[in-house]
Parts: structure tokens; C-alpha cells; sequence
């Protein structure tokens, strides 16, 4: 018999849904008895899983989709999957007419490979060094994260905590919600996942002890915008972390992204748990020092009010670190806006900054803004916050 193969392709800057569902499908192919490949050219099924969070993002994307619809067998299937085609279907339908499964439907595959072994057969909880390895920065950071972790077993070695956001194999991840309550008027990403979806309460804590059980240490919740938690369903993060809590006492919670909003507005609430111990990391995407800018985003919320609460929040709690995004260019940012972000990154306890250049994504709000910054100044200033970063997380690694 014949064994078929297939291919998988991963995006530059995978986000935590993503390279869960493609660790998911390579598990499910490998158990139906197909090769995985890294030579689509050899390939019989071509699975493209993309992203459309930047326009340099979207760039990639299209060109690999085809590189590989025009380099394939004569007989191979390309299949895409991930956000791109519902944030911009235009530019994708100009170079594919194949088949597509949203991310909110991922059993589809199911119609479009027959085998044995269902997909819904299989856990979405974990993801692997395979998923981060097509951009050299990201890679890098969960390769040394992996080092650290094999290392453990010597006293004194511990994961540094710069490094505590960085998605993990030990990791066992529990998808909370989909979509997000937010109007960010620069983000293509809610035209692909809608409004916040939440999973039920039981449904989550079902998944928590089933981690449990199998000696799980790090349960990892992910969604785009986890602080928004029941929203829709009567609920609050801060009851969801209660009740996961609750479960047992040997495990530690990794949150992949609170909004601001939402770290503020329950920070009451929150600062009981975060005094537990049991909340190890999560993600708090300030994306600007200026109100200015922020009210431009349509983020609800202050510099200040964020600065302060994490500061409050590492300072008397037992959270082990929050890391943050800063988005530098945004249209009519001026010098004194751009001077206030790099003033976050002197003055807020944030362990660990990503920094991103603004870039138009389709049918956004801020896309249609006046006072456009040239790519020039983003660069310029991109580079300045950029080692104003590098020398932040220098002092937190050796000093926290």
C-alpha cells in the first residue's frame, strides 16, 4: 500500500488557536497512517493554515499559497485554513479557488480527507516546537524556553520569567472563548472570529480535570481576548479562575491575553486570585502610552490607569509576569504620543514587549483615518523602542 502524504505550512506569527489546530491535524493525519512531509512539491494534500494579522502577514501568506497551488503534484489538494480568507476573501480569491475550513469549523476536514479516524477523536491542547519554527525571533524564544525546561531537573534551573508567555510543549491548553467584545478599529482579526463566543463553564472544568488527571502542571486558557470571559453568558474571568482553582491544588494558570479593559474593570476581583500564587503569566496588550492614540484604537481605557494596576499587580501580588504589545505608527501618532509609549516601557512592570508597526488591515476603521505616518518615521521609531526594549528585558532577565 501506497503511503500518502501530506503537507503542512505554518504562518510567521502563529497565534495560539492556529498552531493548536495544526498540531491537532498533524496528530490526526499521523494516526491515519499518512507521512507528514516538508517537501510540498511531494506532497498529495497541502494544508496552508494562515494568517491575516498584518498586511506584511497577509503578504506571506498569499505568495506561499501560490507558490504552492502552482508547485504541487498535478493531482494534490491545497486546502486553506486560519483567518486570512475572512479578513480579506478579495485577495485571496484572486490566487485559490480551492476548498477552505474556518477555524470555527474544523471537523470540515473531515469532508475533504476520507479516513478512519475522525478529527473530533482527537485533543486540541498542545502545541509543538513545529508550529513556531518559521520565524526566527519566535522560534528562538520557545527553543530557549525548551532548553530551560529540560534543564529543570538541576537545582536552580527555572524557566526565566521574560519567558513565561512564551507558548510551550508542557504546556496543556484549554480553548475558553473565541472571538471578543472589543471595537479596535485597527484589527482585522474580529472580521474572521466575530463577537465574543464564551465555552461553558462545565465544558472548561471538564477539560481542566481531564488535564489534571493526566499529570498536567501548566494549564494554559487562550482566547483573543480571555478578560472579556462570560460576557455573553452571565460570567466574569474572575469567576472562570475561581472555578478552575477550585479543581485542584497541583497546577498553575498561564492566561494568553487579558485586555486592559478588563484587567482594570475586575481588577477588585482579581487581586484575590492573583494573590493565590497560582496565576503564573499572562499577556496585557497596552498597544500605546497615549490616551490620544488609545481613544483613536478604541481602546477603553487609560496609560495610566494600566500602568498603575499592573504595576499594583506584581508589586502585591504573586503574578510572576505580564508581558504587553505596543503598536508604534498608528495614523496622527506624533512624536509626543510616540515619547509616551516608550515612557510605558520606563515606567510599567511589564517583564516582556512585543512591538508592532502599524499596518492598514480591510474594512478596519483606522484604515480610512487622515495623517497616515510614512513607513520611514515607523521604522525610525520602531527602532528606537525597539532598544529601549531590548535593554529593558536585559535588566528584567538578570535583575527582574
Amino acid at each position: 500500500m501506497i503511503t500518502k502524504k501530506v503537507f503542512f505550512h505554518s504562518t510567521n506569527h502563529p497565534c495560539t488557536e492556529n498552531a493548536m489546530n495544526l498540531n491537532m491535524l498533524k496528530r490526526w493525519y499521523s494516526a491515519n497512517d499518512w507521512e507528514v512531509t516538508s517537501n510540498f512539491k511531494e506532497a498529495d494534500f497541502i494544508i496552508v493554515s494562515t494568517c491575516g494579522f498584518s498586511q506584511s502577514e497577509e503578504n506571506h501568506e498569499l505568495q506561499k499559497i501560490e507558490e504552492y497551488t502552482k508547485g504541487k503534484k498535478s493531482d494534490a489538494e491545497v486546502v486553506l485554513t486560519g483567518c486570512l480568507p475572512q479578513i480579506n476573501r478579495t485577495a485571496v480569491d484572486k490566487i485559490f479557488a480551492g476548498k477552505y475550513i474556518r477555524i470555527q469549523e474544523m471537523t470540515d476536514f473531515n469532508k475533504v480527507v476520507s479516513v478512519e479516524k475522525k478529527i473530533e477523536e482527537f485533543d486540541n491542547h498542545f502545541v509543538s516546537e513545529d508550529e513556531y519554527n518559521t520565524d526566527p525571533k519566535i522560534h528562538s524564544y520557545f527553543r530557549t524556553r525548551k532548553r530551560f525546561e529540560k534543564l529543570s531537573f538541576i537545582p536552580g534551573v527555572r524557566v526565566p520569567k521574560i519567558l513565561y508567555t512564551v507558548p510551550s510543549e508542557k504546556w496543556f491548553l484549554i480553548r475558553c472563548a473565541m472571538g471578543c467584545t472589543g471595537k479596535c478599529s485597527y484589527c482585522g482579526i474580529k472580521h474572521a472570529h466575530g463577537p465574543i463566543k464564551s465555552d461553558p463553564l462545565d465544558l472548561i472544568l471538564s477539560q481542566v480535570r481531564k488535564g489534571v488527571a493526566q499529570g498536567q502542571r501548566e494549564i494554559a486558557l487562550t482566547g483573543e481576548d480571555q478578560g472579556g470571559y462570560g460576557f455573553d453568558i452571565g460570567l466574569d474571568l474572575a469567576d472562570l479562575l475561581s472555578a478552575i482553582l477550585a479543581v485542584d491544588s497541583n497546577f498553575v494558570v498561564n492566561l494568553r491575553y487579558i485586555d486592559p479593559f478588563w484587567l482594570v474593570k475586575l481588577k477588585d476581583k482579581l487581586m484575590p486570585i492573583f494573590a493565590t500564587g497560582r496565576i503564573k503569566a499572562f499577556c496585557s496588550p497596552i498597544q500605546s502610552g497615549s490616551d490620544q492614540v488609545l481613544a483613536q484604537m478604541k481602546r477603553f481605557y487609560s496609560a495610566r490607569e494600566v500602568v498603575d494596576t499592573v504595576n499594583e499587580v506584581i508589586t502585591k501580588t504573586k503574578v510572576g509576569m505580564i508581558s504587553s504589545n505596543i503598536i508604534v505608527g498608528f495614523p496622527g501618532e506624533t512624536e509626543e504620543d510616540f515619547d509616551k509609549s516608550v515612557e510605558v516601557v520606563e515606567q510599567a512592570k511589564f517583564g516582556m514587549y512585543m512591538v508592532f508597526k502599524y499596518e492598514d488591515r480591510p474594512h478596519t476603521l483606522a484604515s480610512t483615518y487622515p495623517n497616515k505616518i510614512s513607513s520611514d518615521i515607523i521604522e525610525k521609531r520602531y527602532r528606537i523602542l525597539q532598544k529601549k526594549i531590548e535593554a529593558r528585558h536585559l535588566k528584567y532577565l538578570l535583575w527582574g
